[in-house]
């Protein structure tokens, strides 16, 4: 990504990027504060040995000096915000990576920020009132700790490439020369949650793209290997606060979309 440039005497600034193709950034970090986040389409971010899904709801913030690396998917349309070190400015933000809820009054502002012709007092007070928005999300949705260990992540990135992969714990151990048990302490010690948490997690975020590519409720249950789309519902209702359709319903109006069919 570009070098971040906040014009002196300013609060932020937002660098736009519209991919035709799927597209990766290599590590890197920014002086500045940054809020990653999506118009449309999904972005992913890998920070902190940590792995983020980005739909249109959700933006991350990365602390100053953090390196990271992105990707976008085709056709999305990823900006990236950026705020000066300054901590009275920031007060209501954390120092550590986390979740920020971009809500339709936020994403107006930073739209406006970056697309209107303001004089410099109304742009200033404009970023004023952006900064009184940004706030965590309530929950760490869609974030994924990656294991430390080269064995174990080999198997969380098998999973990411294939989330309806229906090997076990114990076909996993089998595959990485160790006892299930020991797979399953570890992993869980690597990152947190259990191997079945994680992978169901891993789920949600394939679930979050193909929602917002249109596809049913129904179809998007049996592409992630559920035997029926009840659970699904239940699991992604667990993690978001909403049912699939009810996202999916929501990410289409934000977006100005059809709304899909619910099966």
């Amino acid at each position: 990504m570009d070098v971040p440039r906040i014009p002196s005497g300013f609060l932020l600034t937002t660098l736009d990027y519209n991919v035709a193709e799927p597209t990766q950034w290599a590590e890197h970090a920014h002086a500045e504060y940054e809020l990653l986040w999506s118009q449309r389409g999904m972005a992913s971010l890998e920070v902190d040995g940590r792995v983020w899904a980005i739909p249109p709801e959700l933006g991350v913030w990365i602390p100053a000096h953090m390196p990271h690396r992105a990707a976008a998917e085709g056709g999305a349309e990823v900006r990236a915000t950026y705020f000066v070190e300054v901590a009275s400015h920031l007060s209501a933000m954390p120092r550590q990576v986390t979740g920020v809820t971009v809500s339709e009054p936020l994403r107006a502002l930073l739209r406006h920020n970056l697309q209107a012709h303001l004089n410099e007092d109304a742009r200033l007070r404009l970023q004023r009132v952006i900064l009184d928005l940004l706030a965590p999300a309530p929950q760490m949705s869609f974030e994924l700790r990656m294991p430390a260990s080269a064995h174990l992540r080999s198997v969380a990135s098998a999973v990411l490439a294939d989330p309806a992969d229906k090997r076990t714990t114990a076909d996993w151990a089998r595959l990485c020369g160790m006892h299930q048990r020991t797979l399953a302490r570890q992993f869980a010690g690597e990152t947190g949650q259990t191997f079945t948490q994680w992978r169901i997690l891993a789920r949600l975020q394939l679930a979050i793209r193909e929602l917002a590519g249109g596809r049913s409720v129904v179809a998007v249950a049996r592409t992630l290997g559920y035997r029926n789309a009840s659970t699904f519902i239940d699991h992604f209702r667990t993690l978001t606060g909403q049912t699939p359709a009810e996202y999916a319903r929501n990410d289409a109006v934000s977006r100005g979309a059809r709304v899909p069919k619910p099966v």
